[in-house]
């Protein structure tokens, strides 16, 4: 029966994974494309949102190299074809008008043994488009076995044009949250609760990522944007070449972005902004300009994708903000210069906005500095700073207090005076050796 079990579910995933994609045509997301949890490995818990019975086949085609033993209820078997199925797929059967626990020893046998349980913790179908209370069994496996939890949103269009969604979240370990594997009922509840905002966070990306479209590997809106980079990458390397100088603990991982950040970038000339979009050639960067350059050339900076920001007396710009706080939430990358406009000398006053913004949507800020005003044809020097990242410096109780930015702000204003003043110390010494070079050459 295990022989036949196995080749029955080999042959429905072979058979029935492209016509699922081209039928429902499928898109997937991640919520970081730092911690995918495609594809599996080991032991996980998989949970998702629950409005259709095309749900069991959703979770089971994103993870197709996986066998994924679900959590079904007995209803399921009233039903001859559905049950047929569900049996030759060994899924785990729900006894609910019965006091019946044996499904939580055979899920637990399965996690112990590296493999993949599939729950829709809500418990039944919810078609609203609203999350439902989660049920505790998700809770209860996941503190007994230390198996990750990987939540899922799907964003089920199953009988319409529109496509079906669906996005991962990061792996969830309960145990970072409860280290009892028998916690009490109140704090079950919070577990449970706890998942479904998880859940309901995907649902709140997944919306970003469509309204922002930072996502898009072709975004028709980002045409001028993605051809001007392209045409410009390979000219910018011989009119304004460029070598990057990594200060302190900095990598070159600290100038490689994969998901959400703020750039924070010195600002000597007009030339500064193409240029520095340019070097982060693999994403689509929006510049924060002041409203009177905006204005001069509104089509361009628009299909340029800058933010316009409005100075106002003594007042900020809301619009701005939540268009930069938007961008961030979904993944995007925003370029700020925080002294607020040109300057040829040294360090200016540094404005928090990059501080605030990061704080708010838990971005890391990334230091570009450079040493000198950009030169045609001349070896020009960018000093690139260790990564802040606010969640290392505050809780995340410290997080939700705006007071706190001050914090991130001081390690900011820090870091960008030591890169400045290590950036004078090299530009005197290239100068020097210039110097020196010349007066060789005219002996």
């Amino acid at each position: 029966m295990r022989v036949i079990k196995k080749l029955a579910r080999i042959f429905m995933k072979v058979t029935g994974f492209i016509p699922f994609l081209l039928y429902f045509r499928t898109k997937y997301y991640h919520a970081s494309k730092k911690d995918k949890s495609r594809p599996l490995k080991g032991a996980a818990i998989v949970i998702a949102n629950h409005t259709s019975i095309i749900d069991y086949f959703t979770v089971m085609f994103t993870f197709p190299f996986r066998k994924i033993r679900t959590l079904v209820s007995e209803a399921l078997y009233a039903h001859k074809v559905p049950g047929t199925m569900s049996m030759l797929m060994d899924d785990i059967v729900i006894h609910r008008e019965r006091s019946d626990l044996s499904f939580m020893a055979e899920a637990e046998k399965t996690l112990e043994n590296k493999g993949v349980i599939s729950i829709f913790p809500e418990g039944h179908l919810v078609r609203t488009g609203k999350i439902d209370t989660f049920r505790p069994a998700v809770v209860y496996l996941a503190l007994r076995t230390g198996a990750p939890i990987v939540p899922l949103y799907i964003d089920a269009h199953y009988n319409s044009w529109k496509r079906t969604r669906v996005i991962t979240g990061p792996k969830i370990y309960l145990c970072d949250y409860c280290n009892e594997t028998n916690p009490s009922p109140e704090k079950v509840r919070e577990l449970c609760e706890l998942l479904r905002k998880k859940v309901e966070e995907l649902k709140s990306q997944l919306y970003m990522y469509r309204k922002m479209k930072t996502y898009n590997l072709i975004n028709f809106k980002a045409w001028f944007l993605d051809i001007a980079k392209a045409t410009l990458w390979l000219p910018n390397k011989f009119v304004f070449p460029t070598k990057f100088h990594y200060y302190g603990n900095a990598t070159k991982k600290d100038r490689k972005i994969k998901d959400r950040g703020m750039i924070v970038s010195k600002h000597y000339s007009f030339m500064d902004p193409p240029i520095l979009d340019v070097h982060y050639f693999s994403r689509r960067i929006h510049i924060v300009i002041a409203q009177d350059l905006y204005v001069s050339n509104p089509w361009l900076f628009k299909h340029l994708f800058c933010i316009q920001y409005r100075r106002v007396a003594s007042a900020s710009d809301p619009k701005c903000f939540l268009e930069i706080i938007n961008y961030l939430k979904a993944n995007g990358v925003v370029a700020i210069y925080p002294e607020g406009h040109i300057t040829k000398d040294g360090v200016g006053n540094i404005h928090n906005g990059a501080a605030y913004f990061a704080m708010m949507t838990n971005s890391p800020i990334y230091i570009y500095w450079m040493s000198d005003p950009y030169k045609l044809f001349r070896r020009n020097h960018v000093m690139i700073g260790e990564t802040i990242y606010p969640d290392k410096i505050l809780t995340k109780e410290e997080m939700k207090d705006r007071a706190n930015v001050v914090k991130i702000q001081e390690v900011l204003n820090k870091r960008i005076l030591e890169l400045e003043n290590e950036a004078q110390k090299y530009s005197r010494k290239t100068k020097k050796l210039a110097k020196k070079s010349r007066k060789n050459g005219s002996k």
